[in-house]
């Protein structure tokens, strides 16, 4: 079920844009002679820019209906994803009801309930924003045409985003990078005394800075890793873990601000409003700081109890880690272990075992041929098929079903060409040392891909000869694992094909607003749309002071933690620690969490505006 999960969501993030576009409907030829409406509207075909909000709504929805209709699916969708958890629920219960008929020999062995694959793939918070992608297809099709979705896909819907998202995520958490950080985070961690809370409150802060400077979509996925090492491996409460998370969101969002290049909201506007780094760290970036520290400060007191509670489990556990990794080196203790696997006598115990499996499947398959013969001689003498043949038949197929048990139970009774190719449950925890030049090809792959990270030509480029390094580099390397990256460029993918037309409401409501409104505003807005897509829309205002043009950063930066949605890197943490609560992360759960540091933000960006 979780295969099929995966297939399908792997099949819509990398070939929705060309089944839109696929030449089975339209050719290149057919469309540069077709003569297809703008779409979306520009803005200013609407004619109402002397008009109040109200009455801009009001008169762009009865110019163009499908305005309504598009808002409608795209609020559906935010509503969709607070299910999710709902869904889940009921994927887990029905997997354990059809287990439970399984063992009842009420269904056969390896197969699954569909419908509970079903509810899976509708709680896939990922799958949310693609699902209903498909949807709004069908509306700009039934309100427009064909050739209508292929323009907007094609050529308004910019997915660059996304490619670079799926490639910076895919290198971020590889072994040597994971290391690297690991390496530079513990330097300052051991400053503050090398404890779980010195951790804690080191990934928080320093985590979230990072994200000026190698992308937040990197930051996130470092962070993201390394709190699921530190903390959620030693199972703190669920407040705690919902605390984590929430405060990590905010404090990404906000640490963008350091730069004019690493933050996606930020990029949107750095060259419209031709902002420099200098200005974004003298407007933005200081506040940002003391508010990151302030809010980590803040929980910390809040949950230091629970931090001191869980030093014994993490100190237990970095004890171990410890003595692993200095007197038990998985290499040697390997080594040592096959020696004495080599020089036990296991031959002879092993024939025997064999001889008796290979006496029972004899003896199983007398009994069938005798069967076969009795019941059905008669009748295959009329068809004129010989008995022999169906014989020759049965023991093929039993020869295929007796291995694949073997293979199964008794893997080490087999042949080696006959054994299943074994996978090391524990190669990622374990301890071998990542030479230098690995390490720093990883870091060319990185910048390569943040340089270029509005060109997806180079970005996937970049990813796919990093993952010819990373197979002739396996032994330094994690399994490298695309489900998470795919998924979170699914879910980007869906949200810009439905942000791209809500401007016809955002964009007067940014409009029509003043500074401190404004930024409230663009703050709750960010809650339900990706905060990139409020400042790309507030480039579009005209007449937008400089006070303006602050408010509406500001608030898209303070807001982007309150959702998965907020904020393009959110989709990555969330995909790496939803495994660390019931039925994922919900968003009312995260919502609550990220309340009071988005509070902090704004206050910080409002006091010293």
């Amino acid at each position: 079920m979780r295969v099929t999960l995966i297939v399908i969501c792997c099949f819509f993030s990398l070939f929705i844009p060309s089944l839109l576009v696929g030449p089975v409907f339209a050719s290149t030829a057919e469309l540069a002679h077709y003569d297809a409406p703008q779409f979306p509207p520009p803005l200013e075909n609407y004619h109402d820019s002397e008009m109040g909000l109200a009455a801009t709504l009001v008169n762009r929805v009865k110019n163009n209906p499908f305005n309504l209709l598009a808002t409608l699916i795209f609020f559906s969708a935010i509503g969709h994803s607070f299910l999710t958890s709902k869904f889940l629920v009921i994927a887990h219960q029905r997997e354990a009801k059809h287990r439970i008929k399984i063992d009842q020999g009420l269904a056969f062995r390896n197969t699954i309930d569909t419908k509970a694959g079903l509810y899976h793939f509708l709680g896939e918070v990922e799958a949310v924003f693609g699902i209903w992608a498909i949807v709004l297809g069908v509306t700009i099709c039934v309100f427009y045409d064909w050739h209508t979705l292929v323009g907007y896909i094609t050529h308004n819907v910019n997915f660059t985003e996304a490619m670079f998202v799926v490639s910076i995520m895919t290198l971020a958490s590889t072994r040597p990078i994971l290391k690297l950080a690991e390496k530079f985070m513990k330097r300052i961690a051991d400053l503050l005394g090398g404890s779980l809370a010195a951790w804690w409150f080191t990934i928080l802060t320093l985590g979230p800075v990072l994200s000026s400077l190698i992308t937040e979509p990197a930051a996130m996925t470092i962070s993201a890793l390394l709190l699921a090492n530190k903390l959620y491996e030693l199972e703190p409460s669920t407040r705690f873990k919902y605390a984590t998370i929430g405060l990590l969101f905010v404090n990404i969002s906000a640490g963008g601000t350091l730069t004019n290049f690493a933050a996606p909201p930020v990029l949107m506007v750095a060259g419209p409003w031709e902002w420099s780094t200098g200005y974004m760290l003298t407007h933005f970036g200081w506040k940002a700081l003391a508010a990151i520290v302030l809010s980590t400060g803040t929980y910390f007191l809040i949950f230091r109890g629970e931090l001191a509670h869980l030093q014994e489990k993490y100190t237990l556990k970095n004890l171990k880690d410890v003595i692993q990794n200095t007197y038990l080196g998985h290499r040697k203790m390997d080594a040592e272990i096959n020696q004495v696997v080599d020089s036990l006598d296991g031959a002879t115990f092993l024939s025997a075992m064999k001889n008796k499996l290979e006496e029972r499947y004899d003896a199983i398959k007398d009994s069938h041929r005798k069967i076969l013969r009795e019941r059905y001689a008669a009748e295959l003498h009329k068809k004129g098929i010989e008995v022999s043949v169906v014989v020759e038949a049965y023991e093929q197929r039993f020869e295929e079903l007796k291995l694949l048990r073997m293979r199964e139970k008794f893997p080490g009774l087999l042949t080696e060409d006959q054994r299943p190719e074994f996978r090391d449950p524990l190669w990622n925890t374990r301890d071998d040392p990542v030479p230098f030049w690995v390490t720093l090809i990883h870091i060319v792959f990185m910048v390569w891909i943040i340089i270029n990270a509005h060109h997806a030509p180079f970005v996937i480029a970049g990813l796919l000869f990093f993952l010819g390094f990373a197979h002739i580099s396996a032994t330094y390397q994690n399994t490298i694992d695309l489900r998470s990256p795919l998924m979170v460029g699914f879910f980007l993918s869906g949200l810009v094909i439905h942000g791209g037309v809500q401007a016809w409401w955002i964009a007067p409501v940014l409009g029509n607003l003043s500074e401190i409104p404004l930024l409230l505003a663009a703050t709750g807005l960010t809650a339900f749309n990706d905060n990139a897509a409020i400042t790309y829309l507030s480039t579009l205002v005209p007449g937008f002071t400089d006070e303006l043009k602050y408010s509406v950063l500001a608030g898209a930066v303070s807001g982007g933690g309150l959702t998965v949605i907020a904020n393009a890197p959110n989709p990555a943490g969330q995909s790496l620690l939803k495994g660390y609560f019931s039925n994922g992360v919900s968003p009312v759960g995260l919502l609550k969490a990220a309340l009071f540091p988005t509070l902090v933000v704004l206050v910080f960006f409002l006091i010293f505006s």
